[in-house]
């Protein structure tokens, strides 16, 4: 306690030394002190800058009064700088350690004049926790954590130190959460990327489309005869006006029974395939459909009233796998599995055979098959399931950009390698790899497509459960 100023050649107190040291003291009473909170407070705000700098963002800290936001965040392409106007709002508090806290989480509490103050405005709000001295932060979307009424009236928000760590991983989320899903805002990356086309390249097709006139006029009537002498010549031919086209030399047995093999007429397959007729572009396509039904016999099964090929039931009803190599490595893929019952797991309640829409197109001099996965669901493998359409439905809301593909690789590598020993040396049709595209920079998948609807799949799955067997 400092002493007061006393005049002692008066014997007493004198007014002017007393208004000096009260001006004095005064001064020094009001003077700003930086505390150890302070400081820690500061350096939380910087370790958010220097996480959201890393991650290509641009960070603002507020000047001035804090009313429960301490800056912003403004989201921008990290590849071409570009600020995209989009802005998240940030609360950060700093502490040596937070209530109930260990190696796995601690809880923060907020007052209710703050969570209204969040919940209130139209911008994304977090709340960043921190121990700036071990560089450690944590972070939840306020407006996400407190949509529950019964988690806002408690107030407290508990941090998982795994699930809510704050670094350069971050990033992402923080795009989803500060981009509006309807902005059409995308992100490219700096790395070298290759796109998986569904296009399948026809490496090779029959040299000589064969020409004979016939007297049929149907090919049933054509089967007909083949069935009577008890042979299946093979399927790779087309019927027009009584005459037959086909990659099969009709001058050769057996087919001299339905056509005369002395006008039969040959000629070179690329006059077909190349040709700017409309309907040799159609027959070499038709021709190309009926190569690819009889390449995949038996295993593989063309359904004709919906124009599909799918993986037939083996023989015994087991489940098949098959194996192919993936972009990354070697793997498999059921191609025909059953599925149990959910009310009684001694009965199946469906079987499910992966399937494909195959159409031949041309692009320039290079033909190719555009594989579209798609499924097929049975009763016993051969009947379809009165199910069908639901379950088709409801699996490809489920799937997601790299199921698809590996389904497209899955076909691309079963209709390349042919591993059936039936299929090695098959004349008439053979395929080559999927049709890539490399670029320079490629969209981030990360930062759309966790923009997509949760509850859509959420959905699909709950609807996939409850359908009845």
């Amino acid at each position: 306690m400092p002493c007061l100023p006393y005049n002692a050649g008066y014997g007493c107190f004198s007014w002017a030394l007393w208004c000096r040291y009260a001006t004095n003291l005064m001064a020094h009473s009001t003077h700003k002190k930086v505390t150890r909170s302070d400081l820690v407070g500061e350096k939380g705000v910087n370790l958010i800058n220097k996480i959201v700098l890393d991650m290509g963002f641009l960070f603002f800290p507020r000047l001035g009064l804090d009313k429960g936001i301490d800056g912003y965040i403004e989201i921008a392409d990290p590849t071409t700088g570009e600020a995209k106007n989009c802005l998240i709002y940030v609360q950060s508090k700093a502490r040596t350690d937070f209530p109930n806290e260990n190696n796995l989480g601690f809880d923060f509490y907020c007052d209710d004049s703050d969570i209204d103050y969040w919940m209130g405005g139209n911008a994304p709000v977090i709340l960043v926790c921190s121990h700036p001295a071990a560089d450690e932060a944590y972070w939840v979307s306020i407006k996400d954590y407190f949509q529950d009424p019964v988690t806002r009236k408690g107030h407290k928000v508990h941090f998982d130190k795994q699930k809510h760590r704050f670094d350069i991983h971050s990033r992402d989320d923080l795009v989803t959460l500060g981009i509006p899903r309807d902005s059409g805002i995308y992100f490219t990356s700096p790395k070298h990327e290759r796109l998986y086309s569904n296009l399948l390249r026809v490496t090779d097709f029959a040299k000589t489309v064969y020409v004979a006139p016939t007297d049929s006029t149907a090919r049933g009537e054509m089967w007909a005869k083949f069935h009577r002498m008890g042979i299946d010549p093979g399927g790779e031919f087309i019927l027009r006006s009584k005459t037959i086209i086909s990659f099969h030399d009709l001058g050769e047995s057996p087919w001299n029974v339905v056509c005369d093999p002395g006008n039969v007429e040959d000629f070179d397959t690329e006059e077909w395939a190349y040709s700017r007729d409309p309907v040799r572009q159609r027959e070499f396509v038709e021709l190309l459909n009926r190569c690819l039904v009889e390449k995949l016999k038996p295993d593989v099964v063309f359904n004709r009233k919906d124009r599909y090929y799918y993986f037939a039931a083996t023989k015994s009803g087991a489940n098949k796998g098959l194996p192919y190599k993936s972009l990354r490595k070697s793997t498999s893929r059921w191609v025909f599995r059953a599925y149990l019952r959910q009310d009684d797991s001694n009965k199946i309640a469906y079987y499910r055979h992966s399937a494909f829409y195959g159409q031949f197109l041309r692009f320039g001099d290079d033909w190719y098959l555009e594989i579209t996965p798609h499924y097929r669901f049975t009763i016993d493998g051969i009947h379809t399931s009165y199910y069908n359409e639901d379950n088709i439905k409801g699996i490809k809301r489920l799937e997601r950009n790299p199921a698809v593909l590996g389904q497209v690789i899955t076909w691309a590598e079963y209709l390349k390698e042919k591993p059936a020993p039936m299929f090695r040396g098959y004349p008439y049709l053979a395929f080559g790899t999927l049709m890539t595209i490399d670029l320079d920079a490629g969209i981030d998948d990360g930062s759309w497509l966790k923009g997509e609807d949760e509850m859509i799949t959420k959905k699909a799955q709950l609807q996939m459960n409850m359908l009845p067997f």
